[in-house]
């Protein structure tokens, strides 16, 4: 990757790209086991304050009446599904603490739009550190990640339950380069 992607830290995007959150953590089908909440995790590992501001962008499963017959085909597509970005807000992040971001899933806990079974990415832009040969994140300033699973009580925190297929960890991250 050519040197003049890179950007310096406060001016740096990351997202995990788009990935599926399925409709549930596994096969169980009983109460609790729905992909219901989405963590982001920004920690802060650094001894100044750092700044991330951090968005969702989703893509709603397509309805009801675009499904097709499965058995008649071997490929269905859905194009052109309309992402929407949501702002999760701008964090200023202590020295030595990390910053928890959970958003319930909408559909899957009270009557909004729903949400389940979209497309979601995560996307964060600020004091985060990238190689400048590869753009790589690395260690050094802000570190990222994300989850979803299921919850047992909407009030409280956190998950009963997490869905490996959503883990993002820091590294599994890319670096935008801000071409829109």
């Amino acid at each position: 990757m050519k040197k003049s992607n890179y950007k310096p830290p406060g001016t740096v995007e990351l997202t995990t790209g788009p990935f599926h959150l399925p409709l549930e953590v596994d096969s169980e089908l009983q109460t609790g086991r729905d992909n219901d909440r989405l963590i982001v995790i920004l920690m802060n590992p650094t001894n100044q304050p750092l700044k991330a501001t951090v968005k969702l962008g989703v893509c709603l499963q397509p309805n009801f009446r675009d499904f097709k017959d499965f058995n008649n085909k071997k490929v269905e597509v859905y194009s052109n599904i309309r992402e929407t970005e949501i702002e999760l807000g701008t964090f200023q992040i202590k020295p030595r603490t990390c910053t928890r971001i959970e958003r319930n899933i909408p559909g899957a806990i009270g009557n909004e739009v729903n949400e389940t079974n979209a497309i979601y990415r995560v996307s964060a832009k600020g004091d985060f550190r990238v190689s400048k040969f590869t753009c790589e994140p690395v260690r050094g300033l802000l570190e990222i990640s994300v989850v979803a699973g299921s919850i047992l009580n909407p009030v409280e925190p956190g998950l009963e339950q997490a869905d490996p297929s959503t883990f993002f960890r820091f590294k599994d991250f890319v670096f935008y380069d801000g071409r829109r």
